[in-house]
């Protein structure tokens, strides 16, 4: 192998993780900021370390109080469209494909997960890629007695794809702060 075939190779990792993480800082920097309630439970990991696993309200949508397809099914795709509703935004619509927005609306995709998939009174659980909430080693167990003495919420960035990323844990719409 010459050394331009092996900084070729070497090049491929890199740029692959450059593109990955460039998707996720174009969202969270150039997305639209909408705020989510929230409805935590909180894990620990022994090889991702604390985190705040996270649920939403818009994580279960009731097919029967929105516009929507009716047949969902295990991991396929789908994509609401929301509006803000008083403080917090909501779905007001679902879809195997991508929605016409009206204005002041975004956008988000999300996958059917097989634990809530069964459409009991047309119920479907949606994940949205953004269940999880990174914290600093020992700060998980604080964050958590914080987050049941109070309402939580997240902050996130939706972009025109229709994609997410939390930028902002909140406890009593204050951000969290790690000590």
């Amino acid at each position: 192998m010459d050394r331009k075939q092996f900084l070729l190779l070497m090049l491929i990792p890199a740029v692959v993780i450059v593109v990955f993480s460039g998707v996720k800082l174009f969202t969270a920097s150039m997305g639209e900021e909408i705020l989510l309630k929230t409805a935590p439970v909180d894990p620990r990991d022994i090889f991702r370390g604390d985190y705040v696993r996270l649920s939403y309200e818009i994580s279960m949508i009731d097919l029967n109080n929105v516009s929507s397809d009716r047949d969902f099914s295990t991991d396929d795709t789908i994509y609401a469209a929301l509006s803000k509703k008083e403080k917090f935004w909501t779905v007001d619509s679902a879809s195997h494909s991508t929605p016409s927005l009206a204005e002041n609306q975004v956008c988000m995709k999300g996958s059917v997960s097989a634990t809530a998939s069964r459409q009991i009174d047309n119920i479907v659980g949606v994940e949205w890629g953004i269940e999880s909430y990174f914290v600093p080693e020992g700060e998980g167990r604080e964050i958590e007695k914080e987050r049941n003495a109070g309402n939580t919420s997240v902050i996130i960035s939706v972009d025109s794809t229709c994609s997410s990323v939390l930028k902002e844990l909140l406890i009593d719409d204050e951000p969290v702060v790690f000590h």
